[in-house]
């Protein structure tokens, strides 16, 4: 026993020994093969954001251990932080500071403090901040700020005696930072408040970026409702929506504070001088706040891509910095991944490893902070009391140099990074993105439009479309002009010499009849009840031609105004909101009316309905011709022309109600809500029955899968 004691306590002081005397840390390679997760990145531009795998920006380098450091294990590591080529690790468990060189060597650490001769302990701190006047930590146990210098406190904040502070808040600071100006900005532990700003002399200010409670219209109805029948006693039990309160701040590149948020979308979030989120997502043809984008992982577009992966949990961001080249690095707590996003909110990379035991560089069990040291990217863990040291590659390099130069509008000094990006990668959605604008600042508009579609940048194609449609009307303007005026003389002798002549171009009266319904509804309509002029091959033709011109809306409408994913494209969906949504409203129709005492057969309700489609029809075939003509920026007379189509089928359903039916308007109406609850009832009905039968045929499978493996 005595000898093994002996070989321990030998080994240990070698390893000590290499430390001191060997100048750097000594850590576990890892190659970018063995790296036990997958680099990933999401492209935007479909209905949802979908992952894709890409070659990976960081790689791990090593593992910072305080036993390997020679000054015992870190415990509870709770903060890093970098300043003057210098990096801070909170060691929160063992009351301690240890600051480490470029080289990642002690170089120092800062335990017990002293104030006015009395020392102070900082075990339990939960966050710090260094700068060219002092450093400061956040004395989360002790409910204090400590603001320190050369080992000495010079100031000690606790909570401020102030009206806007309420009694019952909780002083328990757990980050914070301080701007240029000297104002500091405190989180507090489980603050609904937003952040606390205090002077560059220490005074309180006030609250500063509070996140608000939003909630939807459906929602405010719905409380409103319960409020009127729930007592005083349960309205005071029942749960009330707070907002939730910030995770961690920084400062960015640009020197805005920057917050975290635990929200599901709006995670990341950069605060102007009235506190509000100025941080912008730009998407097709509009510029929003981050408010509404989902900066974490989205599950079904994750599990797509990584069906291994699949996972209930939501992802839950906990820590969050940013770089001088105006980039956010965002750890996602639950399943261990880091997030990269640019300024203007397009994701960079994601990367790291899932919910683990922590043992493989690059995993983590309980990430804690995230610090960008040089060129390295630091993650600290909370439960392992380990620094996971990232590299960033070479690939990563010119990602994020291209990405940079692109979002300065330096499209062409991008252009050579992208074209090697793209060689390398051809998931990296942002190559295409970069690619086309620059081709589009080089006037090169075709091969702009190539790669915007490639890229789904819907803005980009419809500038290059918008130089190429003209150009094609400027070089061929005068035959353009010759053909409409031709077409438009031919269609005016046509209309004379049809009204001249009476002419009759079609033949079938019960087509007549259909195709007359926009133009004279009323006299349709009492065609097909009193005359029996409707007829079910004309009726059932218009709704399989409805279904498909919605489905050709998709597939051949322009790229400018829609982007269908193909590979997910499902025409049984447009098939139930055409041909079954009409075949729903006919049975509705007659099952309600003849509770209303209404006199329509089924056939007269389902050829009126029908016939009633034909604006819409006309719509999406107008949608297919036009989008690929216009571009979304003078699309206003194309939007009010859909909006009256869907309008004018609406009054032609309600007018086959009243004439069908021998209703008055306003019974009409009263049917037609009736009408509308019944399908709605009607739709429940079919699917729970789906999901009961659903159930009953996983439940069959279960036991024949038990039966025929035992």
């Amino acid at each position: 026993m005595k000898s093994k004691k002996t070989i321990s306590r030998l080994l240990s002081l070698i390893l000590s020994a290499a430390f001191i005397f060997g100048g750097a840390i000594t850590v576990k390679a890892e190659s970018i093969e063995d790296i036990p997760y997958t680099t990933y990145t999401y492209w935007e531009g479909y209905a949802n954001k979908t992952a894709v795998k890409t070659k990976a920006t960081h790689k791990t380098a090593g593992i910072i251990e305080g036993n390997l450091l020679g000054i015992g294990e870190f415990t509870e590591l709770q903060h890093l932080a970098c300043f003057n080529g210098l990096l801070y690790v909170l060691d929160s468990g063992n009351g301690r500071i240890v600051i480490l060189d470029e080289n990642y060597k002690v170089k120092e650490q800062i335990s017990n403090l002293s104030y006015k001769g009395e020392k102070i302990s900082f075990t339990g701190a939960k966050g710090l901040f260094v700068d060219e006047s002092g450093l400061y930590i956040a004395d989360t146990l002790n409910k204090r700020l400590l603001c320190t210098k050369n080992g000495e406190i010079f100031k000690i904040i606790t909570k401020p005696e102030d009206a806007s502070v309420p009694e019952t808040f909780d002083f328990a600071p757990t980050k914070l930072v301080r701007d240029s100006n000297g104002y500091i900005y405190l989180l507090c532990q489980g603050s609904y408040y937003g952040m606390m700003v205090f002077s560059d002399t220490y005074e309180f200010f006030g609250f500063f970026g509070a996140n608000n409670v939003t909630t939807s219209f459906s929602n405010a109805i719905k409380n409103f409702i319960t409020s009127l029948f729930e007592t005083e006693e349960k309205h005071n039990a029942s749960v009330k929506q707070l907002p939730f309160s910030l995770i961690d701040i920084c400062i960015d590149s640009e020197g805005f504070v920057s917050g975290l948020t635990g929200n599901t979308s709006g995670q990341i979030r950069r605060f102007g001088l009235s506190g509000t989120n100025i941080l912008v997502k730009n998407s097709a043809f509009s510029s929003n706040t981050s408010n509404g984008f989902n900066f974490a992982d989205y599950p079904v577009a994750f599990t797509n891509m990584l069906s291994k992966y699949r996972t209930s949990l939501k992802s839950a961001f906990c820590a969050l910095t940013a770089d001088q080249n105006g980039y956010y690095y965002a750890v996602d707590g639950t399943h261990g991944r880091i997030f990269i996003y640019d300024v203007a909110c397009n994701v960079i990379s994601v990367f790291g490893g899932g919910k683990q035991k922590g043992e493989q560089a690059g995993t983590f069990v309980s990430p804690s902070s995230i610090c960008v040291f040089g060129d390295d990217l630091l993650v600290s863990d909370f439960s392992t009391g380990k620094i996971t040291r990232f590299n960033i590659t070479e690939y990563g390099k010119m990602l994020m140099t291209a990405e940079s130069l692109t979002v300065k509008s330096k499209y062409e000094d991008a252009k050579p990074y992208w074209e090697q990006i793209n060689a390398e990668d051809k998931n990296c959605q942002l190559a295409y993105r970069g690619l086309a604008k620059a081709a589009l600042k080089e006037k090169d508009y075709k091969t702009a439009l190539a790669y915007a579609k490639t890229g789904l940048d819907r803005e980009t194609y419809a500038l290059a479309f918008t130089e190429v449609r003209d150009k094609f009307i400027s070089d061929n303007f005068w035959w353009i002009s010759l053909l409409v005026l031709g077409f438009a003389a031919a269609l005016v002798v046509f209309v004379i010499q049809s009204r001249k002549h009476n002419l009759i171009l079609i033949k079938n009266a019960k087509l007549r009849v259909a195709l007359r319904t926009p133009i004279h509804p009323f006299e349709s309509l009492q065609d097909i009840k009193s005359k029996n002029m409707g007829s079910l091959a004309v009726a059932t033709s218009l709704m399989l031609l409805f279904y498909v011109a919605t489905v050709l809306t998709d597939l051949a409408g322009g790229f400018s105004f829609k982007i269908t994913d193909l590979s997910n494209f499902n025409a049984i969906l447009p098939l139930i909101g055409t041909v079954g949504l009409v075949l729903l409203w006919t049975a509705a129709n007659w099952l309600v009316c003849i509770l209303f005492e209404g006199k329509g057969k089924i056939k007269e309700i389902y050829c009126a309905t029908c016939y009633s489609l034909i604006p819409l029809i006309i719509y999406n075939f107008a949608y297919i011709i036009l989008s690929n003509v216009l571009i979304p920026s003078s699309n206003s007379p194309f939007e009010l022309l859909g909006n009256i189509c869907y309008l004018f089928t609406a009054v032609l359903l309600l007018l086959s109600i009243t004439v069908i039916h021998d209703f008055s308007f306003f019974k009409a109406i009263g049917a037609a809500i009736a009408v509308l609850l019944g399908m709605a009832i009607v739709a429940f009905v079919l699917f729970s029955m789906l999901t009961l039968w659903q159930d009953i045929l996983g439940f069959i499978l279960s036991v024949f899968n038990e039966v025929t493996l035992r």
